[in-house]
């Protein structure tokens, strides 16, 4: 059956439309911006702003939280990761939120979250890709050498995953390896970018440190996510020419971004956020593409419904509020892979919307006045 919302304003992802309309039948849009028609009951929103679902590109539904990455998912069966990661992604879902990408689970138990329509689109990765002892090695996903990470990247397909993850530097919450350390040569990234690309598969590459940017960069991955620039000092340092080359090479930097007021991220990011955000906007001015991935799940900071809180993450790169709001929607999309049907509101895209208080064009904290949030058709908040 046949309906349509209407709003004070329709922002379509890109845009706002002249007619404040939104036309959906069963789980798709088929109509925007247009005069409902004859027949069709209109549901009318009031003073609200009505935009696609937003997208999130970097969370982990399998971590709370609380304590150290490890410590979040010691002693759980994997029955107990599904149940907190279906418990997180209904979070998610309550805020806006309508599709993400998880970059990080453990024995895949994120697939079976699929497809369920209480629950945002989810797009899985399984275990990511470290070497033995390397960031998230307790995942489950340790490969060694080119041929056993290509096992590894067939193993992903066969199981349906929708991307590859792969840790091509330390992080920051694993001791073991230094986040500025390279954990995978060029050649072995390289062997899993076209092991993944025939197989129809998108490349995430985890990169803090300089050296794995570049690898990741010259073995063609498709998005690199934090690229914090991180050099064997500890500090952050951005090399202009890679940033130029990145922003030439329109591979997308899945920024992590989004953290709850009055709340700090491990001291090595906050030692250095501002020459990040210096970097990011950098990148913008030359054209570079930016995604928002919150890394959601990681710590406190970063709740599963933090999302919305990155726009003062865009502020501080310099971006508009509808440069924000696009970021979050259409360009989230688009990183995901998933352009063609997600964060627009067009005839014959999914049903996913979120209606809000007020004008995020105007303020966009009121994106987290939710008013509304609808998953392929149906109202679920």
């Amino acid at each position: 059956m046949a309906f349509a919302l209407r709003a004070a304003q329709v922002f379509d992802g890109e845009e706002v439309m002249d007619e404040p309309v939104v036309v959906i039948d069963g789980a798709s849009i088929v109509a925007v911006g247009t005069t409902p028609p004859e027949g069709v009951e209109v549901l009318d929103l009031g003073d609200v702003t009505l935009l696609p679902g937003l997208v999130d590109t970097h969370q982990h539904l399998i971590f709370n939280g609380l304590g150290t990455l490890e410590e979040q998912v010691a002693g759980l069966s994997d029955a107990d990761l599904e149940q907190r990661a279906r418990q997180n992604a209904a979070r998610a879902l309550r805020a806006g939120i309508t599709t993400i990408r998880d970059l990080g689970d453990r024995n895949y138990v994120t697939l079976a979250l699929r497809g369920d329509p209480g629950l945002p689109t989810i797009l899985a990765a399984g275990p990511p890709l470290t070497p033995e002892g390397g960031h998230c090695w307790f995942l489950g996903g340790c490969c060694t050498g080119a041929d056993g990470l290509v096992a590894a990247v067939e193993e992903r397909r066969r199981r349906g995953c929708d991307v590859v993850k792969i840790m091509v530097t330390g992080g920051a919450l694993t001791p073991t390896f230094p986040m500025w350390v390279s954990q995978f040569t060029l050649e072995e990234v390289r062997a899993v970018v076209e092991a993944a690309h025939r197989a129809g598969l998108p490349v995430a590459a985890h990169c803090h440190g300089i050296d794995g940017i570049r690898h990741a960069l010259a073995a063609r991955v498709d998005t690199i996510e934090h690229c914090t620039y991180f050099t064997e000092n500890g500090k952050s340092e951005p090399d202009d020419d890679l940033i130029e080359a990145i922003a030439a090479s329109g591979v997308t930097i899945s920024a992590t971004l989004g953290r709850l007021p009055g709340m700090t991220p491990p001291p090595a990011i906050a030692a250095n956020y501002d020459t990040m955000v210096a970097a990011m906007g950098k990148l913008r001015r030359l054209g570079g593409t930016i995604a928002a991935g919150t890394d959601a799940g990681v710590g406190p900071p970063k709740p599963h419904d933090v999302l919305p809180y990155a726009v003062a993450d865009f502020a501080a790169v310099g971006m508009t509020p509808q440069e924000m709001l696009a970021t979050l929607t259409a360009g989230g999309a688009d990183a995901c892979g998933v352009g063609s049907r997600k964060g627009r509101l067009r005839a014959g895209y999914d049903a996913d919307l979120l209606a809000v208080a007020g004008d995020p064009l105007a303020d966009p904290d009121t994106l987290r006045n939710v008013q509304g949030v609808w998953r392929a058709g149906n109202r679920v908040v």
